[in-house]
């Protein structure tokens, strides 16, 4: 019904704002930037802290292990890409780290976020869903 359309919508806007989100991060791994910026710890840690967000949102929080996996390999990723196409120096292992916190900082936020809204559901026992499974519960 109504309801699968809304989900349905939801999720696509989610794709459509991972794909954006994790498209730019990629450009924006390759821009020549100052000594500076490449020392601050916060780039790293800001710029991946929505790359756990999105993660969890795809995969859901169950699967928040995945996306604590996925998001430092990341991080990885764009470190070891640095080191292949850009100046010697220029990937270094602190935005690894700092990377891979921010996306565990993500991750974490959004499973605490989410999880009253599960536990709620639970709660409730929509009727409509214990007959739609023929009277077994459903995860």
């Amino acid at each position: 019904g109504c309801e699968d359309c809304a989900m349905s919508w939801r999720r696509f806007v989610t794709n459509v704002i991972a794909a954006l989100y994790f498209g730019a991060l990629i450009g924006l791994t390759f821009v020549p930037t100052t000594e500076v910026a490449r020392s601050a710890w916060v780039v790293p840690f800001v710029a991946f802290v929505p790359v756990g967000v999105l993660l969890v949102l795809l995969m859901g929080a169950r699967r928040w292990w995945a996306a604590v996996g996925f998001g430092i390999l990341g991080s990885a990723w764009i470190e070891a890409a640095q080191s292949i196409w850009m100046p010697a120096g220029y990937a270094q292992v602190g935005d690894l780290v700092f990377g891979s916190l921010g996306a565990v900082v993500g991750v974490a936020a959004t499973v605490l976020v989410t999880l009253p809204a599960r536990n709620s559901m639970r709660a409730h026992e929509s009727p409509s869903v214990v007959a739609q499974a023929s009277g077994r519960e459903v995860p």
